[in-house]
């Protein structure tokens, strides 16, 4: 498994859900990267969904921040895994990753911070 961070938008808002360990949620995030071209200019590359892992306290906050502010821009970072499926409808490929860390992306939108009291995240729900 590798590790990544990346930055993009909430496909739809995710789900809280219950576990054995506590609350998580899995979260799709669409990102598109920007390809520079052999002319110096850019075009948007194809959107690649990101099928995230969240729990805890971050799955908490994510669900609420989507649930009221809509498609919100995050950051994400955990191990990262892909898995590609062969079907009769062709090849598809799945983005998994375990987040670490969710964030609010501060470009192009306002954000709100509360400091939460202290929480110990050192065991994933899922």
């Amino acid at each position: 498994m590798s590790y990544i961070v990346r930055t993009g938008n909430l496909a739809a808002a995710p789900e809280l859900r219950q576990g054995e360990r506590g609350p998580y949620t899995y979260a799709r995030v669409i990102v598109s990267d920007r390809i520079r071209q052999e002319d110096g200019s850019y075009t948007d590359g194809p959107p690649i969904a990101y099928d995230v892992a969240v729990s805890g306290a971050q799955a908490t906050a994510l669900v609420e921040t989507a649930e009221r502010s809509g498609n919100v821009r995050v950051t994400f970072a955990g191990r990262y895994r892909v898995t590609e499926y062969r079907g009769e409808q062709g090849t598809r490929i799945q983005h998994e990753v375990r987040a670490d860390e969710v964030a609010v992306s501060l470009r192009g939108q306002s954000v709100s911070v509360e400091r939460a009291g202290r929480v110990d995240e050192h065991e994933p729900a899922f």
